[in-house]
């Protein structure tokens, strides 16, 4: 299949003509070249697209924050062509993709193959605001979140009073339903704050809780399904104009739904191996809640989501969106 693709991109490239060889892109990446979503998806990506343009374009990533290390500000480095393209997270961005918080509603999704498949199709649909000024590459999400502890929790009354890290404002909605506190706070902080007894704990997927930390700080795993967090890759609309058509050709064959199938796969290789790896850790408990506690856990988090519909301009039509693509998603399997 990747081989077709890669043909009918050199085809369209052939056809349109190619870019100037001596030019190069630039990818920003915050985090490290070790992670897993730079080491599974983004860097095979680059190799594919500069395998496909080979002589006529090419990109370069940069990992580890080398070109911006502050995750909140990889939109504005594309925005101001620090770099052409970043890997970036929209709710670090706050109220500039608005419309992507359909994907944090809890107990909606069950696994970031379905998610990141059904965000790209609604995006393709033009559903999403924010994204006019750029051309968006990948557009994908986490695994539901699950609630991280230093203490142990065996139903939703644990919670009560603790200090817990939200990455946004649907985050920090579901963790006061909870009856627990929201702490918002950049990613890469938190394991630290955790050990300082500034939080209790934290919302994460597995390749969070690896990729910065927060697995040696917290040993108590409540496997109960929050949201999911959208996070994608931009190119800075002047530039990806610039390029020749073929080229463009090239590289959007190379992206969209294509990279968000490809990322869900690798993401769910590395959420499952990083799963088993702590449940095989000494010193770590996990609950998964059973069918009683997850209607209990249903039935708090339902008002988060009617709140969040009658609050949001396009929250009924953006959530029945979501049910509708989640819906073709799973009937594929």
């Amino acid at each position: 299949m990747l081989r077709t693709i890669l043909a009918a991109a050199g085809f369209a490239l052939a056809a349109a003509g190619g870019a100037s060889a001596q030019d190069a892109l630039k990818l920003a990446f915050f985090a490290g070249a070790n992670d897993s979503t730079y080491s599974g998806v983004v860097a095979p990506w680059i190799d594919d697209v500069n395998r496909t343009l080979a002589g006529k374009l090419r990109i370069d990533g940069f990992p580890g924050g080398a070109l911006g290390r502050n995750p909140a500000v990889q939109v504005k480095l594309v925005q101001d062509g620090v770099a052409d393209l970043a890997f970036f997270v929209p709710s670090y961005t706050p109220g500039r993709f608005p419309d992507n918080e359909v994907m944090e509603l809890p107990g909606v999704i069950r696994n970031s193959r379905e998610s990141s498949i059904a965000l790209w199709r609604i995006f393709a649909k033009g559903l999403l605001r924010g994204y006019d000024e750029f051309h968006v590459i990948m557009l994908v999400t986490t695994f539901p979140y699950n609630i991280h502890t230093t203490f142990p929790v065996t139903e939703i009354a644990d919670l009560k009073g603790k200090k817990l890290r939200a990455g946004g404002p649907v985050a920090a909605d579901t963790i006061k339903a909870l009856g627990a506190v929201p702490v918002g706070m950049p990613i890469p902080a938190v394991a630290e704050n955790i050990s300082k007894g500034v939080l209790d704990g934290s919302a994460a997927d597995w390749n969070v809780m690896y990729a910065f930390r927060i697995v040696d700080v917290t040993k108590h795993h409540y496997m109960a399904h929050m949201g999911t967090v959208p996070i994608g890759i931009l190119f800075n609309k002047r530039r990806w104009d610039g390029l020749p058509a073929g080229a463009r050709a090239a590289i959007d064959a190379l992206s969209g739904e294509a990279l968000a199938r490809r990322f869900a796969r690798v993401n769910g290789e590395v959420q499952e191996e990083y799963l088993q790896r702590t449940r095989k850790t000494s010193g770590h408990s996990f609950v998964f809640p059973d069918a009683q506690a997850t209607a209990a856990w249903d039935r708090t988090m339902n008002p988060v989501i009617d709140a969040w519909v009658a609050k949001h301009p396009k929250g009924k039509a953006l959530l029945d969106a979501l049910k509708k693509e989640l819906a073709a998603v799973r009937a594929e399997s």
